[in-house]
């Protein structure tokens, strides 16, 4: 027998030996998603062409977590957007761009991004326009020099008190050069203590009533400004099909790709467990969905599933609870429990038989207000049934806490649950005494609505509507060690409440952190 021969036999008794180490053990995943929300399905939908066996796994029994659509039957050409609900191309590209290649259409988001100069603003009893705001009228004691539009006055306060504009030092790293007058950078710091040294108190009041979201202590380098406000903005746009749709078309198309893909409903990832063949158990507790709430099944047994390769696409608090030991690393834990914050979110929605807001003396599409309704909405009018409207009273992350005790007298213990609800009287009688005083009307002239949802994006297993950086991090460093927690171990964390990107904002920051999963996977990142 020749050498060569020899040396081909010996290959090839090698890569016998090899495969059947590894072999996969029986209906085992090459990749297991854990979570159907936009993060997830967009995982496997840039997966789908590796000719994996893959599943997602979720929680509930409907796909697209906080990409959450519904229509009320009498008015089913307006989207009622419980979750996300607009973009801009620019600001979102990589979501605008998915968008576009799943085909899905899009239109302008007429209610914009935020105030405009018409906006009525409602605060301590008086109307006014947001364009008037910083002026004479507006009630509030402020010193000479904070009398002026609140982006203009925060602007300032950089620019006065900061080194802003003398950091030599790229525009990506400038939140954590930047220091105050003292010395101190910015992300050492919150704003609120940036707030407290240099403004009023009232100036603060003025802020955070007149602000359409609330900062709650977050890291002073997320609010940092480094020009002065512009007064143009990107056209604000939204799905004609509603923004649930993004995350069913990908998933849709994930599934049509291959036979190998699935998609398990009524999971809940308990428990991840490594064994000696590199394999990963993944432990789960069955849950049930009954009229849109989902519950866990705690006397059934745990379904054992097995995959070579995890991304967890859930979300921080689905993390800090999840039981497995890469989570439990103490560097790893304080960025899961403490790095970030959780933002607790509401929206409700109430239908019409006509649109009796537009009779205000005081009408604007949109409100601010410091009723605990903070943000009001006029959410359109039919064209299918013309003058059944939509009116969003409450968009909120402030006073949340209220709207829980509301939702939980109506509905019971709301905790490991859902997060929508019907919307019962109390509800109802509640908003329309806010409602009364933000469009000048008298109670008589508001009718009964003849339907009505609220979202409230707090609890477990969807955590709050997103997150905030905290005091003390630097966030490029928390998102690369968060998107491989374990170096021994292929389990990824594709969560956007650790995105420097897009701050945890938005749906992007989804997309933006899955893209730094996929050379993990052979995969070149569109980021």
């Amino acid at each position: 027998m020749s050498a060569w021969k020899t040396v081909c036999i010996i290959v090839f008794i090698f890569v016998v030996v090899t495969e059947a180490k590894v072999k996969r053990p029986k209906s085992c995943d090459d990749v297991a998603i854990i979570g159907a929300g936009i993060a997830g399905t967009y995982a496997g939908w840039r997966l789908r062409k590796l000719n994996k066996r893959i599943t997602v796994y979720e929680y509930s029994n409907r796909v697209g977590g906080r990409c959450y659509t519904m229509r009320f039957p009498d008015i089913p050409d307006i989207n009622v957007e419980l979750g996300a609900m607009r973009f801009t191309a620019t600001s979102h590209k990589l979501l605008y761009d998915t968008i576009r290649e799943l085909g899905l259409p899009v239109q302008k988001f007429v209610l914009g991004g935020g105030a405009s100069e018409d906006t009525t603003v409602h605060v301590r009893g008086v109307h006014l326009r947001y364009k008037d705001l910083g002026g004479t009228g507006t009630p509030y004691n402020l010193y000479p020099n904070e009398r002026k539009p609140v982006s203009q006055l925060k602007w300032e306060m950089f620019r006065n008190y900061t080194n802003v504009l003398t950091t030599p030092v790229p525009e990506d790293a400038k939140p954590f050069q930047i220091k105050d007058v003292d010395g101190l950078e910015m992300y050492k710091q919150s704003i609120n203590s940036l707030y407290h040294k240099f403004l009023s108190s009232e100036a603060q009041n003025y802020i955070r009533d007149t602000a359409s979201f609330l900062d709650l202590g977050v890291s002073a380098s997320a609010e940092v400004m480094t020009s002065p406000p512009s007064q143009e903005e990107d056209e604000v746009s939204t799905v004609t099909t509603g923004f649930g749709s993004i995350p069913e078309k990908l998933l849709e198309t994930f599934l049509r790709a291959s036979r190998r893909h699935n998609i398990k409903l009524n999971h809940h990832l308990k428990a991840i467990k490594k064994v000696g063949n590199g394999y990963y158990n993944l432990y789960f507790e069955p849950t049930i969905t009954k009229n849109g709430r989902t519950s866990i099944i705690k006397k059934k047994s745990l379904r054992k599933k097995c995959a070579k390769k995890v991304i967890l696409a859930v979300n921080r608090l689905s993390l800090e609870k999840l039981n497995w030991k890469g989570l439990y690393q103490p560097h790893i834990r304080e960025y899961i429990t403490k790095a970030v914050k959780d933002v607790s979110a509401g929206k409700f929605f109430l239908a019409y038989n006509f649109p009796w807001w537009r009779r205000s003396p005081v009408y604007s599409d949109y409100a601010i207000s410091d009723t605990p309704l903070k943000q009001t909405y006029d959410f359109g009018t039919s064209k299918a049934n013309p003058t059944k409207s939509i009116l969003l009273p409450m968009y909120n992350d402030g006073d949340i806490p209220y709207w829980n005790e509301l939702i939980e007298r109506e509905h019971g213990n709301i905790n490991n649950s859902d997060a929508v609800f019907s919307v019962g009287k109390e509800i109802v009688k509640v908003a329309e005494r806010y409602l009364s005083a933000i469009y000048r009307l008298p109670l008589t002239d508001i009718p009964p609505p003849i339907n009505g949802i609220i979202s409230y994006w707090q609890n477990y297993p969807y955590g709050g509507a997103w997150q905030l950086w905290m005091p003390g991090y630097i966030w490029p460093d928390v998102e690369r060690q968060m998107t491989k927690p374990s170096k021994k171990d292929d389990v990824f964390v594709a969560v956007n409440a650790f995105s420097s990107r897009s701050l945890s904002y938005d749906s992007n920051s989804a997309l933006q952190v899955v893209e730094l999963v996929m050379p993990y996977f052979g995969l070149k990142s569109k980021e």
